[in-house]
């Protein structure tokens, strides 16, 4: 069953229906809850994320109805998504919903509401644009952020839009972002990277690339994307507490014996 048909059947039960009748359907609104599933298909679903019980963070989550989609099937423990507009209230030309509706669904603008996150507070972070919503200017700050809010063992993945070397502040990878420089930024913060997926240029746009990073090898002078599943890993300090405990019930369950 997909995403979207475990959504419908979860919701079409309710007294307000997010995800309405098909006779009762707005075409424009299916078509809107069709595209938020087949960009979870095309850029999340593939690493195959653990989402049972999950707490989900979503950074950049645009309209939000990828992430009600998610919440709706009743998977995942609670899902908050921030992005700069209400889309889902029309700013921004966005369409209309009422995410109010999907419990433990919660859509804020900005990107303040990750200062008010407990650290290790997250079992998952989707981001399909983190070069649209966080600016350059702190950005290795925010990366270390993320890294914190995740729970030991968690995952981030994001999709990372890559610099063809134009240099504009406005262009996918802050315009010179290349995959190696993304790969340097989230090792540095701490993630490991467990899978990566890329997508090509399209050839309109290898000839720019080619002119702007003429000593670039080809895999970086033609990625567009770089589609990453990265580990939030367990730190040395972490296990050492997570052994002790151990040896401790251990301990008490000797004596007790």
């Amino acid at each position: 069953m997909s995403l979207l048909d475990q959504a419908k059947k979860v919701l079409r039960t309710g007294r307000q229906v997010v995800l309405p009748r098909p006779e009762d359907r707005d075409p424009a609104d299916q078509a809107a809850w069709e595209d938020a599933v087949a960009l979870w298909n095309a850029l999340f679903a593939p690493f195959s994320p653990l989402i049972e019980d999950a707490d989900v963070l979503e950074v950049g989550c645009g309209d939000g109805r990828l992430l009600g989609a998610l919440a709706a099937t009743g998977r995942a423990r609670s899902a908050l998504g921030l992005d700069q507009h209400a889309y889902w209230s029309g700013e921004g030309d966005g369409a209309t919903w009422r995410p109010r509706d999907i419990p433990g669904l919660d859509l804020q603008t900005g990107l303040a509401p990750l200062d008010a996150l407990d650290e290790g507070s997250v079992d998952l972070i989707l981001g399909r644009e983190l070069d649209g919503l966080v600016p350059l200017a702190g950005l290795e700050d925010r990366l270390a952020q993320l890294y914190g809010l995740l729970r030991p063992g968690g995952e981030m993945l994001v999709r990372l839009r890559c610099g063809d070397g134009s240099a504009r502040p406005d262009a996918p990878g802050y315009g010179f972002l290349t995959p190696t420089a993304w790969t340097a930024l989230m090792l540095g913060a701490g993630f490991e990277i467990a899978d990566r997926r890329r997508v090509w240029r399209t050839p309109a746009e290898q000839g720019l690339a080619a002119e702007h990073l003429a000593q670039a090898s080809d895999d970086e002078r033609l990625t567009a994307e770089m589609h990453l599943r990265l580990v939030r890993p367990w730190e040395s300090w972490e296990l050492d507490a997570l052994r002790a405990f151990g040896d401790q019930r251990r301990a008490r369950k000797k004596k007790a014996g």
